[in-house]
C-alpha cells in the first residue's frame, strides 16, 4: 500500500518505492511504522499523517485485494514470482538470461 500511495500513477516511483521496502525487510519486522515512515519521507516527502492516512485507504486496499483475486482466480497465479512472457505462464526466479530467451523465442 506504501508504494502505490508513494507512487500515485507513476510506475518508477511504484519500483523505486518497491525496492527500498525489499532493502528495508530486517528493519520493517523490528520497527514498521517508523520504517514505513522514513521510507516515505526519503521516496516522497512523506508526512507522519499521509502515511497514516496511506494506512487506513479501504479503497486502496479493496482494490489491492481486488487484482490479487483476479490473479489468482483468473490467471491462476499461485507463486511469486510469476511472469507472463508471450501467453506463457512462468513461475519462479529466472535469470536475465533466461527470460531474454523466452521473449525472443516468440
Amino acid at each position: 500500500m506504501l508504494a502505490r500511495c508513494i507512487a500515485g500513477t507513476d510506475a518508477g516511483k511504484y519500483f523505486d518505492a518497491v525496492d527500498a521496502l525489499f532493502k528495508a525487510q530486517e528493519q520493517l519486522m523490528a520497527n514498521t511504522k517508523d520504517t514505513l515512515l522514513q521510507i516515505g519521507r526519503q521516496q516522497s516527502a512523506m508526512s507522519e499523517e499521509a502515511l497514516e492516512a496511506c494506512e487506513k485507504d479501504q479503497a486502496l486496499l479493496d482494490k489491492i485485494k481486488d487484482d490479487e483475486n483476479f490473479a489468482f482466480e483468473k490467471l491462476k497465479v499461485d507463486a511469486t514470482p510469476t511472469f507472463f512472457v508471450n501467453g506463457e505462464m512462468l513461475k519462479g526466479a529466472m535469470s536475465f538470461e533466461e527470460i531474454d530467451a523466452k521473449i525472443n523465442r516468440g
